[in-house]
C-alpha cells in the first residue's frame, strides 16, 4: 500500500513542480516589463521638470537683458547732456574770467578817472548787471551739473547691480545647461540600459519558450512511458487473472519470505515451488515471449528483502542468496529460450534498505519478501529528468 502511494505522490509532485515552474517564469517576465515601464516614466518626468526650469530661467534672463539695454540707452543720453554741460561750463568759466578781468580794469579806470561822464557810469552799471546775470547763470549751470553728476552716480550704481544680476542669471543659465547636458547624457546611458534590458528580456523570452517546448516534449515522453507501462500491467493482469496480486502502478509481484524460506534460510521450501511455478511461469512468459510487450522491457529484476534483525551485511548476503535461489528455480523451469533470461533477467539482494512501513513503523514480517519487478526502457532517464525538474523548480522558488 505504501509503495502505491509513493508512486502516486511522485507523479503528483511532478505536475505540481511543472505548474510552479511556469508560474515562476511568468512572474519574472511580468516584473521585468514592470521595471522597464516604471523606469521610463520616472526619466520622462525628470526631463520635463528640467526643461520647464530652464525655460523660466531663459525668459527671466531675456527680460533682464531688455531692461539693461533700455537703461544703457538712457545713460548714454545723460552722458551726452553731461558732456554738453561740461563744455558750456568751461565756456562760461572762461567768459567769467574774462569779464572779471574787464570789471577789474573798469573799476581801476573808474577810480583813476573821476571825470567820467554819467553815460560811462550808466554803461558800467549795465555791464555790472550783465556780469551778475551771467554769474548767476553760471551758478545755476553748476547746480545742474551737480544734479547730473548725482544722477549719473545713481545710474552707475544701478548698472553695477544689473551687471551682478546678469552675472548670476548667466551662472544659473550655465548651471542649467550643464544640468541639462548631464541629464541628456544620463538619458542616453539609460536608453542604452533599456536597450540592453530589452535584449536580455527577448533572450529570456526565447529561453522560456524553448524551455516550454522542451517541457512539453518531456510531458509527451512521460505520458507515453506511463501509457506503455499501463499497457504492460494490463496485459499481465489479463494473463495472470485476479488471483495474483499485481501492483497496478509498477506491475511488480511480491512473495512473502515466510512462505518461500525458513527463518534465516535461503533454500526454497518444496511447498513454495508449486506456487512459484504457477505464478512466475505466466509472469515471465507474458513479459518475454510476447514480442509486443518485450519490445518495451529493459530489465526484469528478482529482489530479495529482509527485515532489520541482524547486521546489514549479514542480511545483504541472505537477501542475495534468496534472490539467487528464486533465479535458479526459474532456470529449472521449461522455457523455450534461455537466451532471453540472460538478456533480461537478474537477481539482487537489498538487505533491509527498503523496509515496509506501517504508520512510520517497520512491519518485519512484510519486510521479509521477494519482489519480481520489470523496468520499461528509458524509465531511468525519465526518473532522472523528473528529479532534475523538481530540483530546478525548488531553486526557482
Amino acid at each position: 500500500m505504501i509503495y502505491k502511494n509513493s508512486r502516486k505522490d511522485e507523479e503528483q509532485n511532478f505536475w505540481i513542480s511543472y505548474a510552479d515552474l511556469m508560474a515562476g517564469l511568468l512572474f519574472v517576465f511580468i516584473l521585468l516589463i514592470g521595471a522597464i515601464v516604471v523606469k521610463y516614466v520616472f526619466i520622462q518626468t525628470d526631463l520635463q521638470a528640467i526643461r520647464a526650469d530652464l525655460q523660466k530661467e531663459k525668459e527671466a534672463l531675456g527680460l533682464s537683458e531688455s531692461d539693461l539695454a533700455d537703461k544703457k540707452k538712457r545713460l548714454k543720453t545723460i552722458n551726452d547732456k553731461l558732456k554738453s554741460a561740461r563744455e558750456q561750463n568751461m565756456h562760461l568759466a572762461f567768459e567769467l574770467n574774462r569779464l572779471q578781468g574787464l570789471y577789474a580794469d573798469m573799476e581801476e579806470a573808474l577810480q583813476q578817472s573821476e571825470t567820467n561822464s554819467l553815460a560811462q557810469a550808466a554803461l558800467l552799471k549795465q555791464q555790472k548787471e550783465n556780469i551778475a546775470t551771467k554769474i548767476e547763470a553760471i551758478r545755476l549751470n553748476t547746480e545742474e551739473l551737480d544734479k547730473l553728476k548725482a544722477l549719473l552716480f545713481d545710474y552707475e550704481l544701478q548698472e553695477k547691480e544689473h551687471q551682478k544680476e546678469n552675472t548670476l542669471l548667466a551662472e544659473k543659465l550655465a548651471s542649467a545647461k550643464k544640468k541639462s547636458d548631464d541629464t541628456r547624457h544620463m538619458l542616453e546611458l539609460k536608453d542604452e540600459e533599456l536597450a540592453i534590458l530589452e535584449k536580455k528580456l527577448i533572450l529570456k523570452s526565447k529561453a522560456h519558450q524553448q524551455l516550454v517546448e522542451d517541457l512539453n516534449i518531456t510531458k509527451v515522453k512521460v505520458k507515453n512511458l506511463t501509457g506503455i507501462k499501463i499497457k504492460v500491467v494490463h496485459a499481465l493482469k489479463e494473463e495472470l487473472g485476479s488471483a495474483i496480486n499485481i501492483d497496478p502502478k509498477s506491475g511488480a509481484i511480491r512473495f512473502s519470505s515466510n512462505i518461500l524460506f525458513n527463518q534465516g534460510g535461503y533454500k526454497l521450501k518444496e511447498s513454495a515451488k508449486k506456487e512459484l511455478r504457477a505464478v512466475l511461469h505466466k509472469y515471465i512468459h507474458t513479459l518475454l515471449n510476447d514480442p509486443k510487450i518485450r519490445q518495451y522491457i529493459d530489465l526484469i529484476t528478482i529482489e530479495g528483502h529482509t527485515n532489520s534483525d541482524g547486521s546489514y551485511l549479514y542480511n545483504l548476503e541472505l537477501s542475495q542468496k534468496r534472490a539467487l535461489s528464486v533465479m535458479k528455480f526459474l532456470y529449472s523451469l521449461d522455457f523455450s529460450d534461455e537466451t532471453l533470461f540472460k538478456k533480461y533477467l537478474n537477481a539482487s539482494g537489498r538487505s533491509y534498505a527498503e523496509p515496509v512501513l506501517i504508520n512510520g513503523k517497520e512491519d518485519k514480517d512484510a519486510s521479509r519478501r521477494i519482489e519480481i519487478k520489470f523496468r520499461i526502457k528509458n524509465e531511468l532517464a525519465v526518473k532522472e529528468l523528473e528529479k532534475f525538474l523538481s530540483r530546478e523548480d525548488g531553486s526557482n522558488e
